[in-house]
Formats: C-alpha cells, sequence, structure tokens
C-alpha cells in the first residue's frame, strides 16, 4: 500500500517513523504514542491524550500535538467544545456528533463524496446516554 506522507498519516506503528522521518521530526516516545492514538476512527483532546499515554506532563503533550497539527500530520477538528479536538490528517471527509451528556464525540461519514466545502457538526444525546 502506498501513502502520501504529505496528506496522510500512516497509523501502522511500523508506519510511524516513516511519517515522522518525511517532516523532518524525530521518533520520540511522546510522538509515537500520540500518533498511535489517532490509528483509533475517533477525534481526541489534549486532556484525553494525556489520560492514554501517561508519562509526559500536559506541556509536553500540548507542544507535541502543536508540532504535529504544524506538520499537518493531525488535524483541528471544529467544536463547540472548550477544548480542541484533533484526527489524523488524510482520513476521509466526515462529520461529528458530540453527546450533550457524556460528552464523547463520533464521526459521522459524510454522504457526499466530493465536496468543496462545509462544516456540519450535530450535538444532542446518545443512544447510550438516553
Amino acid at each position: 500500500m502506498q501513502m502520501n506522507l504529505q496528506n496522510e498519516i500512516p497509523m501502522h506503528s511500523c508506519h510511524i517513523e516513516d511519517a515522522l522521518a518525511a517532516k523532518g521530526l524525530r521518533n520520540t516516545v511522546d510522538r509515537h504514542h500520540i500518533l498511535e492514538l489517532f490509528h483509533e476512527n475517533r477525534s481526541w483532546t489534549v486532556s484525553e491524550i494525556a489520560d492514554q499515554i501517561h508519562g509526559p506532563d500536559l506541556s509536553t503533550i500540548y507542544r507535541n500535538v502543536h508540532t504535529l497539527l504544524l506538520e499537518q500530520l493531525i488535524v483541528r477538528t471544529h467544536s463547540h467544545e472548550t477544548e480542541s479536538r484533533y484526527e489524523g490528517a488524510g482520513r476521509p471527509h466526515h462529520d461529528h456528533f458530540s453527546c450533550q451528556s457524556c460528552y464523547t464525540v463520533r464521526c459521522i461519514p459524510c454522504p457526499v463524496p466530493k465536496l468543496s466545502t462545509h462544516t456540519l457538526e450535530l450535538a444532542g444525546i446518545c443512544a447510550s446516554c438516553r
């Protein structure tokens, strides 16, 4: 499988080194762990990342997320929450549903294959909270 590292982040552990190297970044343990999280089909806040990777302090995670964002390995998603959410770059376009009870955010596939631009964020109560 050939990947364009300019637009996509390969999420398999063996390719993380290549994605970082293509951007001129060192493959640190913290960056590697952060990028592994983006293999999951979901978005993350910095707090959620910190809860998952235990070890680095919050400022280190913020710095790494900022670097990965600048290098377009991750993208910031639109959110009405107070804390920004991030997901792996290069994923097919999709929208988001935010539960106003448990605060989870779920990805919703977009039925229109080619759009020039749009933003749609849905909010309500998820099935688990009903």
